[in-house]
């Protein structure tokens, strides 16, 4: 059976701003050099939704690829719904990022087949990682297996930094100007009013804008944002 697989190319470390997170992700850019041991095998990232989590998870798949390390992104949000048989095999892959964790909490099978896939890449150490995100702590995100629990907790675990308003600002500067874009601090503002502060679906719109703008030759503009928002 196939995984659905998919991998934002433009969520890179260098996309992704990391005020008040800079600890976490210098580690992570470290990560697939540490040294070989148990504790140093995983990595749990955790925090609400529309901090950057699966940005992060994106980032290292990539920073992999570049240092010829075969990487793997699942989500878990559609993998429970499949067989657990789908992960079998993935110790193949050097890096493992998982993302969505805390969706199987309570489904014990798949609690069990995450906590057998993290015992083996222990067992072959080496050049192989793995990195989870989930909402919450493992203490916290209602596993009911306790060994699962326990395994989480073994590598570096870091909880997330929140997102200010000039934060979210700045996040979405950086994002345009990737894309060629600008836009005055009060058509951002404008934007963060009418979205909201959830990460993703500022991305999701960023996408729009920048569409629409190369699609009608327009700067990004509070009539223009107006126009693509359709208020």
């Amino acid at each position: 059976m196939s995984l659905p697989v998919s991998l934002n190319v433009d969520e890179t470390f260098d996309s992704f701003y990391s005020a008040g997170n800079d600890f976490v992700v210098e580690y992570l850019k470290q990560f697939l050099y540490s040294e070989n041991a148990s504790s140093t095998v995983i990595c749990y990232l955790h925090g609400s939704r529309g901090l950057g989590k699966s940005h992060l998870l994106y980032a290292m798949c990539q920073h992999a690829n570049q240092i010829d390390r075969s990487a793997m992104y699942l989500d878990m949000s559609i993998l429970v719904e499949m067989p657990v048989e789908v992960v079998a095999g993935l110790t193949e892959y050097q890096l493992l990022c998982i993302d969505n964790l805390h969706i199987i909490a309570g489904v014990r099978e798949w609690e069990v087949a995450i906590f057998d896939l993290i015992n083996q890449f222990i067992e072959l150490g080496g050049n192989h990682r793995i990195v989870l995100a989930s909402g919450s702590s493992p203490i916290s995100s209602g596993f009911v297996l306790p060994d699962l629990v326990s395994r989480l907790s073994w590598g570096a675990v870091f909880k997330l930094a929140s997102r200010s308003e000039d934060e979210l600002l700045a996040i979405i500067s950086l994002r345009l100007s990737l894309r060629g874009l600008d836009a005055s601090d009060e058509s951002l503002r404008f934007l963060l009013s009418r979205v909201g502060r959830e990460l993703g679906s500022l991305m999701d719109i960023l996408d729009e804008l920048d569409k629409k703008s190369l699609q009608e030759q327009r700067k990004v503009t509070i009539p223009f944002i107006k126009q693509v928002l359709n208020v």
